[in-house]
């Protein structure tokens, strides 16, 4: 029974061993640069661009932090308008 036990907890820990590495244990492809918040504000069309694909794949995109930025930029512009939003960003605020 000793035997049989052992021979299990070796296999056990064996079989983990020789993992090829999955899509998501390799390196990361080179991803385009991530642009922060006075960045969307600055760059109209790619802000739109940015909200139309984190909308039409949310359940892939929302956490990334393209889609949280361009969504923070979104609400300051709902907040303050885009010009003053502008400002605020490059003023620090």
């Amino acid at each position: 029974m000793k035997t049989l036990i052992l021979t299990l907890l070796i296999a056990t820990c064996l079989a983990g061993c020789n993992k090829e590495p999955s899509s998501s244990d390799a390196a990361p492809k080179t991803a385009a640069p991530v642009h922060d918040v006075a960045w969307y504000l600055e760059h109209e069309a790619e802000h739109d661009a940015t909200k139309r694909r984190c909308k039409a794949n949310p359940g892939a995109l929302r956490e990334t932090a393209e889609c949280i930025n361009a969504d923070q930029a979104q609400k300051q512009i709902f907040v303050w308008g885009r010009e003053e939003a502008l400002r605020r960003s490059r003023e620090g605020h």
